[in-house]
């Protein structure tokens, strides 16, 4: 258990990718903080943990306000006494016309996506600089490496979360403090598979999708989440200021045809 005694927040940890991360995290002895907005998907994972054998702590939490990240800082130490891991992966995607996007779209991408890992970040700060030690992983995406058409708002705001990630690595590595991002592809979500349902032919798309891969299938939240346990933990004492890609190879590939 590469995580025993340790106390993690993960933030959107209410579906998808940072449920993922919060259950491996929880299998691994971490001691859980579900910070996440929607209370009901909040407790239920915190029920679900509990229900393992792990131990949870569900704090309802948006971390676009100043006010409710200070809070969730505050009811964790007042919980558990420490912080040791955060996990940023609260945030939004958004593919839209730049042309048709609206000043709302950008505050609303960019206030959660890169705003959240500045505030959650810089309030958990003092709690490991009191320990001398602590590891901040950020969920951001392979469209800050390579994007597409529509995607401006939201490869800016992960191209931002992987400056940060550089900057904040060289900032506090004097307090024994690692930071480290993590930039998944496709990744089988509720978001995912809402997408899929919405284009017409599922079956069809998705075959495309894994056909693109050099694995030949997309990540599971599971998958994201063991390479949290590792950038969490000892094993990676000596890594800070990365970006990981994890996306079964698809941002390796120039291209990909079924012709030639």
């Amino acid at each position: 258990m590469k995580l025993k005694h340790q106390v993690a927040i993960v933030t959107g940890s209410g579906r998808g990718i940072g449920r993922g991360i919060a259950e491996v995290f929880s299998r691994e002895g971490a001691k859980v903080v579900i910070a996440t907005r929607t209370v009901e998907e909040g407790k239920a994972v915190e029920h679900n943990i509990r229900q393992s054998g792990g131990e949870a702590f569900f704090v309802q939490t948006d971390v676009a306000s100043e006010s409710s990240v200070q809070q969730m800082v505050e009811q964790t130490t007042e919980k558990y006494g420490k912080i040791d891991v955060l996990v940023n992966n609260a945030g939004i995607t958004l593919f839209k016309p730049l042309l048709e996007a609206t000043v709302e779209d950008w505050e609303h991408v960019i206030n959660i996506d890169l705003r959240g890992t500045f505030l959650c970040s810089k309030y958990v700060l003092p709690e490991m600089m009191k320990q001398q030690k602590g590891s901040i992983i950020n969920i951001s995406s392979n469209h800050a490496v390579a994007t597409l058409p529509d995607t401006e708002i939201y490869a800016a705001a992960k191209a931002g979360v992987n400056g940060m990630t550089r900057s904040m690595a060289l900032s506090l590595g004097k307090y024994g403090i690692r930071v480290n991002a993590i930039c998944p592809g496709f990744t089988d979500t509720p978001h995912y598979q809402n997408w899929l349902s919405e284009t017409g032919d599922p079956d069809k798309v998705e075959e495309e999708v894994k056909h693109f891969h050099a694995t030949s299938r997309i990540c599971k939240p599971e998958d994201i989440g063991k390479l949290a346990v590792y950038l969490a933990s000892d094993d990676s004492a000596m890594m800070t200021g990365e970006a990981l890609i994890l996306d079964g190879g698809l941002t390796a590939r120039l291209y990909k045809s079924k012709i030639c």
